[in-house]
């Protein structure tokens, strides 16, 4: 009689070689996406005003690729290479920018530095207004993202003040798409719950220890 195999809540060990088979995978392609990134660093042999942009992005990619694979040191390393040169080189009001400083931001929140990251955001909303002006989407995405990581320090009262502003102006940019009103004020309100969950398990966490 053939014994079947241990079922768990993990699921089964067949499910389990499935999913370690899918780890690897993913990591093996980080592993060789970030070779390809340093390559291409390599080959710039002097940073100029015409590659900046392009050595920017390539530290940005470095950075993002080395956050997935858990190497914080690196990726934080190389995010703020990115950053430094966008500032250095007068590029911080393009395009560029705002994703790579919202992802700068969450690296810090995930460090544990949400202080910090929060300045970070600040700044940058700063030269939103500056070079665009406080509203516009850049600028609304950047108080979104000051009230995800308020949220996550459980700052709630703050977390909707940052809401708050960045919903007026998603209200007055979309005011012929309704849909994308109806849609954003959802996921806005999904992080509550979520985010509730999150602090219960850090807390549990912490009693454990």
């Amino acid at each position: 009689m053939k014994q079947l195999l241990k079922r768990d809540h993990h699921g089964t060990a067949a499910d389990q070689a499935l999913l370690l088979d899918y780890q690897a995978a993913m990591e093996e392609k980080t592993e060789k996406a970030i070779r390809l990134e340093k390559e291409a660093l390599m080959q710039i042999k002097e940073i100029t005003a015409e590659n900046a942009h392009l050595v920017s992005n390539l530290h940005a990619n470095l950075g993002g690729l080395y956050r997935i694979n858990g190497q914080t040191a690196f990726a934080k390393e190389h995010m703020e290479k990115g950053l430094l040169l966008l500032e250095q080189y007068q590029l911080l009001p393009s395009n560029d920018s705002l994703p790579q400083i919202n992802n700068y931001a969450a690296l810090l929140t995930e460090m544990q530095q949400p202080d910090r990251a929060i300045s970070v955001l600040q700044k940058l909303a700063r030269i939103i207004k500056d070079y665009n002006s406080d509203h516009c989407l850049d600028y609304a995405q950047v108080q979104e993202s000051m009230g995800n990581i308020c949220l996550i320090t459980a700052d709630v009262s703050r977390a909707k003040t940052h809401f708050k502003k960045a919903m007026k102006i998603y209200e007055d940019v979309w005011a012929d798409e309704p849909e994308l009103i109806e849609q954003k004020y959802k996921e806005i309100q999904e992080l509550y719950p979520q985010i509730g969950i999150a602090l219960a398990k850090g807390i549990l966490a912490s009693r454990r220890k």
